[in-house]
């Protein structure tokens, strides 16, 4: 009978042969666990699925371009100025990313004087992601408009009394998004909107208070900046 002696003799692979048995060993070395990449900080392009914006910037509102409030006579009406106003603009917006599209809400109010315009509406975006480091961008809104802290045409206060005024228009805009880390990037972009406000009060002048209903259209342009938060994906 044949029998190995005490001291083991080793094979390739780690093979050993010991008294009355056979132990299969494998290799010394550790084995090498997969770990898991770690998302870089920085990304060329944009992301995330949900947007969360704050913007600020400045507005011109050419009230009257279109139509001027009807609540003196035609003839008088050569009388009312043009009114064109500029002050700071400030928003916000919720969006939805899905590829290079965005869905959103936005909030915008801008400080004229004597009044402030305030809309809300829907916002359609598109992003060119296929540029990388600064994106190019356009997009489109559906917006309601008000209103408050007095007329849009100066002096016709004395008027008119429970001024209630509202509206709606709409927004093309322009712009180049700017990712700063994986999840915050800035933007800049320039609106083009078309809007039309009604107003709706009492007359002070016949004693009566009768109701009038006035109407005006024009146009807004806006440079605003924002910052984004992207979350998610």
């Amino acid at each position: 009978m044949l029998t190995t002696g005490a001291s083991a003799q080793s094979l390739p692979g780690e093979f050993s042969v010991e008294q009355n048995g056979v132990q299969l060993a494998g290799s010394k070395d550790p084995t090498a666990e997969d770990t898991p990449e770690k998302k870089k900080a920085y990304d060329k392009r944009v992301g995330g699925i949900v947007w969360l914006e704050a913007t600020a910037g400045l507005s011109r509102f050419n009230a009257t371009q279109f139509r001027s409030l009807d609540i003196v006579p035609d003839s008088a009406q050569s009388l009312i100025p043009n009114v064109v106003v500029t002050g700071p603009e400030f928003g916000a917006a919720l969006r939805f990313r899905t590829g290079s599209s965005t869905i959103g809400a936005r909030f915008k109010r801008a400080d004229y004087d004597p009044f402030d315009l305030t809309s809300v509406g829907l916002d359609l975006g598109f992003l060119i992601r296929a540029i990388p480091y600064v994106h190019p961008s356009i997009r489109i809104g559906f917006n309601y408009y008000t209103t408050t802290g007095g007329l849009v045409i100066p002096g016709l206060d004395s008027l008119v009394s429970n001024v209630r005024s509202h509206g709606g228009g709409a927004t093309i805009g322009a712009g180049l998004r700017i990712p700063i880390v994986r999840w915050v990037s800035i933007a800049a972009d320039f609106d083009y909107s078309v809007i039309g406000l009604v107003f709706q009060g009492n007359e002070t002048l016949s004693g009566t208070g009768a109701k009038v209903t006035a109407g005006t259209a024009g146009t807004a342009i806006a440079g605003t900046f924002a910052l984004t938060f992207h979350l998610g994906g």
